[in-house]
């Protein structure tokens, strides 16, 4: 048997092109649905562009007065027409670029199902994204998988109990939570960082601007986005004794 890459992530709304590389650089895709949903993240909510530049696509969710959610719980409030204005301001956007055609009946048909609740919504689009790029990746919500403990050991089991033998991450290094890399290395699994560099390519109206949902790059580039995303890709093998990476 080869190698199993395994990539844990929040299953963010409409996913920009940083998660949707992580995520086709992945056998399994994780979509890590057991943690708090947080207003102030990206789980229900994302920018796309007009020709006026950036605006925000929300989903409005159901909000639970004085408790905390965990992001499987959520609730889409399907009472506001969000579908038909999200899907009105993708086409005004979009409308004319050259996978229009291509990329809007994919985006309609998730709209459609009437999802309850905001995981199967994002799920939904990540896993409709994903076959539109004919990618491989197994894509496993982390509440049908066994997981417990401190945040780094919810992290290995995740990993092991659905075969990994490799943990891509996006933060090694950075100052989000803190994870104890030297226990992945303990119970053997390897861990390798996400080195993104964001492409520049053509977009509706002036001014590039990065960061925005994956469908602004694949609207104007179809199926190309994903060579564009594997042909910049570099995921770096890291050293959790020294916290550095081999060469730096």
């Amino acid at each position: 048997m080869g190698d199993t890459i395994v990539s844990i992530h929040q299953p963010n709304f409409l996913p920009w092109l940083k998660l949707l590389d992580k995520i086709l650089a992945s056998d399994v895709y994780v979509a890590y649905d057991t943690v708090l949903y947080t207003k102030s993240e990206y789980h229900a909510r994302q920018k796309v562009k007009s020709h006026a530049g950036p605006v925000w696509l929300s989903v409005p969710v159901r909000h639970v007065r004085g408790q905390q959610q965990v992001i499987e719980e959520v609730v889409i409030d399907n009472g506001q027409p969000f579908r038909s204005r999200h899907l009105r301001r993708i086409k005004l956007s979009y409308g004319s670029t050259p996978y229009f055609g291509e990329v809007f009946p994919i985006l309609e048909d998730v709209y459609g199902r009437g999802q309850e609740r905001l995981v199967d919504l994002n799920v939904d689009l990540i896993g409709a994204l994903c076959s539109y790029l004919d990618a491989q990746v197994r894509i496993v919500r982390a509440s049908s998988v066994p997981h417990d403990g401190d945040r780094t050991q919810r992290l290995i089991d995740l990993v092991t109990n659905l075969g990994g033998t490799e943990h891509l991450t996006s933060t090694f290094g950075t100052d989000g939570p803190p994870v104890d890399w030297h226990r992945f290395t303990a119970a053997g699994i390897p861990v390798s960082s996400q080195h993104f560099e964001h492409p520049e390519y053509e977009q509706v109206g002036d001014d590039f601007i990065p960061g925005l949902a994956a469908i602004d790059m694949l609207f104007m580039y179809g199926r190309k986005v994903g060579e564009v995303l594997a042909s910049r890709r570099r995921n770096v093998r890291v050293d959790p004794a020294s916290g550095a990476e081999p060469g730096r």
